[in-house]
């Protein structure tokens, strides 16, 4: 099987290439990710997937297989935006080859990974799909924006639990087994207006809100550091106000706050560790977690800006099953290595506790650049792995 597996990806390069340079050509930043969706949908029904359908969401779900034990796959569609072009040196829409590598905004992050998802399936078929599998296969929305928002609904409203999932972002072709997680925090204090030409007639928010920031850039100094996933931080990345005009007092001051969080962190003792530096008390400052609501034309759906962290440990039995589908498949021992950034394991792990694990083409230091970029080389691997895993998962 292991040389049927590479034998049938070998086959399958120059399709999985132009397969991947033909959605990195879709722009799909954030919110915009019909085009692309379609676009992968019709290959999956070309595939002959089934169940293929897009939800209220907007996420793209089909499967192979009907058996009873659901192994997910998640790839997300949406990337961010290009920022400064001239910073590019390849159209970022191009899906550009050059030298066995692919550029272009989502190459890595992760539109590589949904192309060899979706061959693995392919391969899945002719081989033989396992009597009691569902290969299930998520292209999600939104993940850019909302990390796991599209597993919340998947799972909450649709009664999809899977018993595992893959991610397919990027990891260099290691095993990713844990991920720190995130929060995001404002700050606000409140003031009294008045006019810009009598200031002491009011009550001014933003400087009130002055030396929180400078508490802030203090704290961070002091943040332990985790065995896990090493030191944690914290930073302010936005400042706001409101008043009448520009010509009076702020009467509120908002700051946005990016906790990165640890093992040992929760929701609850990050909120006590802001509420209480002593320039939140003096300030009355109120701090809170901000409520976002997903929309799309028809559809809404709320999120909380807490995406928690989260560990497999390499002694877990999927965690084993992955590493037995990589050593059968490669000959060799695999990497693990544990994501700074936050997923959309955020949900499935963080949240729901299903088992989770990341393998992906591309190298992680490349997402949101402008060098995005994913090896050939890589995309093949990946469908190698997918459908081992698959075969071999117990």
């Amino acid at each position: 099987m292991k040389q049927q597996i590479a034998t049938l990806s070998e086959e399958l390069r120059k399709d999985v290439v132009d397969f991947t340079r033909e959605i990195i050509a879709i722009p799909s930043i954030s919110g915009n990710e019909n085009q692309v969706i379609k676009r992968i949908k019709q290959q999956m029904e070309n595939f002959n997937y089934q169940n293929v359908h897009i939800d209220k969401m907007g996420n793209l779900i089909g499967q192979i297989g009907d058996g009873d034990k659901i192994l997910a796959f998640d790839g997300h569609a949406d990337t961010v935006e290009i920022g400064n072009l001239e910073t590019w040196k390849h159209d970022p829409f191009e899906g550009k080859i050059k030298n066995e590598i692919i550029y272009g905004r989502g190459a890595c992050d992760q539109k590589g990974g949904i192309a060899s998802l979706i061959y693995s399936g392919l391969i899945l078929q002719k081989i033989g799909v396992p009597k009691d599998l569902t290969f299930l296969v998520v292209v999600s929305t939104q993940e850019e924006n909302y990390e796991g928002l599209n597993w919340q609904f998947i799972v909450r409203e649709k009664n999809i639990k899977p018993n595992a999932v893959v991610l397919t972002e990027p990891t260099s072709l290691k095993i990713a087994n844990a991920q720190r997680g995130r929060v995001d925090l404002k700050i606000q204090t409140k003031g009294i207006s008045s006019h810009g030409a009598t200031p002491d007639e009011g009550e001014n928010a933003i400087y009130k809100i002055a030396p929180i920031i400078k508490e802030i850039e203090e704290l961070h100094k002091t943040l332990p550091t985790d065995p896990t996933f090493g030191k944690a931080c914290i930073s302010v990345t936005d400042v706001r106000s409101t008043s009448p005009s520009i010509n009076a007092i702020a009467d509120t001051a908002t700051i946005h706050v990016d906790r990165r969080l640890t093992s040992q962190d929760t929701l609850e003792t990050v909120i006590t560790e802001i509420e209480s530096l002593a320039s939140v008390k003096n300030a009355k400052a109120t701090v809170f977690v901000p409520e976002h609501e997903y929309q799309s034309e028809n559809f809404s759906y709320p999120i909380k800006a807490y995406y928690p962290s989260w560990i497999m440990k390499e002694d877990h039995p999927f965690v084993q099953s992955a590493r037995a589908a990589y050593t059968i498949q490669f000959d060799s021992e695999p990497n693990f290595v544990k994501w700074s950034f936050s997923t959309n394991g955020a949900a499935t792990k963080g949240i729901f506790n299903i088992p989770t694990i990341g393998f992906g083409p591309g190298y992680e230091k490349f997402a949101h650049t402008p060098e995005d970029q994913v090896p050939v080389e890589h995309l093949v691997k990946a469908i190698q792995f997918y459908t081992s895993l698959a075969m071999n998962w117990q």
